[in-house]
């Protein structure tokens, strides 16, 4: 255990000082966490769309760099490996090595365990459901009571669907038990409770905060391939077709289609507990095809316990052939090591600190920000001694159709900064006056201020320069 453990602390410390700094929703991590108790803390966290857990773990570290805010999702990400290995040594000490074993490696861990977001707490406090669920229904005793009790909890106040998790773990538990402990369920519903205005507020939010991604069958495949591959791509929004990108296919498949295997055939020992996973991927589909959420691998994060869980299962029933698949595995996932694709090599291409470095080398007078609003970058560079003026979500609908107007009191030979999050502003106007309808309101409105900007700036301005880095562009002009 302590060399598996290792194993996981290098490849999880690896790369983790990100040059392009805090994009957006480490941003709010960070922002949440940062906000004095008595200045508005409880006020910021009813306007995220999660619960408020993690914002309190983070608070100690709010001052931080960003390094040592990554570090505070290592930290429950390597726990995380013993507490595996606990929970597979439940069916055999074979498979506990095994468990922890793809734990220490497992691309997707890795990747969120660099992150400045809830996600490695979050697989933590599920490994421990499971350790929990498995040992009540082993023997119910004060120990197994509380750990269950409490790790459930401790679910539904760090995630927002994490009730989808703990209310199909209870009806589980429950049928295996033929009761549910009256203990059990009066802890757990009180959160509820206590619970339901803020899971209300944070409910109405989700179709307003996930406008930009639409459902198709390609999510549940990325699920699969994003928890088992040494490859991500359903981060923000999946593709809509899985072999997106021929030189991908080998990594995608083959360890994917070996952990899928062993998953089969742990399923033979365990029906029960992957109906968990079956029924919250099928709830999550449901919701994401009525347009009240995106489906990202990430938010089912909560099942990613019971799948290798599983998987270890399966190959310590398989014997010398599970080993050589349990190989297969690794070595895949070893080898992305040396790849520019592997996870903790990826760009985090919206940081924020990329336009800070751009603005601090062009040194404009003026900036205009789209998208974001000025105090997103303040965490990175100073604007006191520049003019800053914003077209953001809070008042697009202002300059909508003359967002050159923002622009009208710029004195002559003002040097001028422009940025633009290309992701969010991609689609020409040809492509709009067609599709426009088909398009949603954020990137056809924002695609629209970028494109009547930049005709603006080529007849009024001069002196060019154009900065693309990531996800960002950033044209600096002096008025004629």
């Amino acid at each position: 255990m302590y060399f598996l453990t290792l194993i996981g602390l290098i490849l999880r410390i690896s790369f983790i000082n990100k040059p392009e700094g805090l994009w957006n929703d480490e941003y709010v991590s960070w922002m949440v966490a940062s906000t004095p108790f008595g200045n508005g803390f409880w006020q910021e966290v009813l306007k995220q769309c999660h619960m408020p857990l993690y914002y309190l773990y983070l608070k100690p570290f709010s001052h931080c760099s960003d390094l040592v805010l990554r570090l505070t999702s290592v930290i429950p990400s390597i726990a995380a490996i013993p507490v595996m290995y606990l929970v597979g040594k439940e069916h055999s000490k074979k498979t506990g090595y095994i468990a922890a074993s793809i734990t220490s490696i497992l691309s997707f861990l890795i990747y969120y365990s660099q992150e400045v977001r809830f996600y490695s707490l979050l697989f933590l406090f599920s490994a421990l459901s499971l350790l929990f669920t498995f040992r009540l229904l082993k023997k119910v005793n004060k120990h197994n009571i509380a750990g269950y009790i409490i790790s459930n909890i401790l679910i539904l106040c760090t995630h927002v669907l994490g009730f989808i998790y703990v209310f199909l773990n209870l009806i589980y538990t429950g049928f295996k038990k033929k009761y549910l402990s009256k203990k059990i369920l009066i802890s757990i519903l009180s959160i509820i409770v206590l619970l339901t205005p803020i899971g209300i507020n944070i409910l109405k939010q989700l179709p307003s905060s996930q406008w930009w991604g639409h459902f198709t069958y390609t999510n549940i495949l990325f699920l699969f391939s994003d928890f088992l591959s040494p490859i991500l791509t359903n981060n923000v929004n999946a593709p809509n077709v899985f072999f997106y990108n021929i030189h991908l296919t080998i990594w995608l498949t083959i360890p994917t289609v070996v952990g899928v295997f062993g998953l089969i055939y742990g399923i033979k020992n365990y029906k029960g507990i992957s109906i968990i996973s079956i029924l919250t991927i099928i709830i999550m589909s449901i919701i994401s095809y009525c347009g009240k959420l995106v489906f990202i691998t990430k938010y089912a994060i909560e099942i990613l316990p019971i799948f290798i869980f599983l998987i270890a299962v399966g190959y310590s029933r398989l014997k010398k052939i599970g080993l050589t698949l349990l190989g297969i595995f690794i070595a895949f996932h070893f080898a992305g090591v040396f790849t520019p694709y592997y996870v903790t090599k990826l760009q985090r291409s919206e940081g924020h600190k990329i336009v800070a470095e751009i603005i601090k080398a062009r040194k404009p007078e003026v900036v205009l920000f789209t998208y974001y609003e000025p105090n997103r970058f303040y965490r990175y560079i100073d604007l006191k001694n520049m003019h800053t003026l914003f077209i953001s979500k809070i008042n697009r609908l202002k300059y909508k159709n003359y967002p050159k107007n923002i622009l009208k009191n710029i004195h002559k030979n003002t040097k001028i900064s422009v940025i633009f999050l290309d992701s969010v502003s991609f689609l020409p106007e040809k492509y709009l006056a067609v599709n426009n309808k088909n398009v949603p309101e954020m990137f056809a409105t924002f695609s629209h201020i970028r494109n009547e900007l930049i005709e603006y700036l080529d007849t009024e301005y001069k002196d060019f320069y154009v900065d693309t880095i990531g996800s960002w562009t950033v044209i600096t002009a002096i008025k004629k």
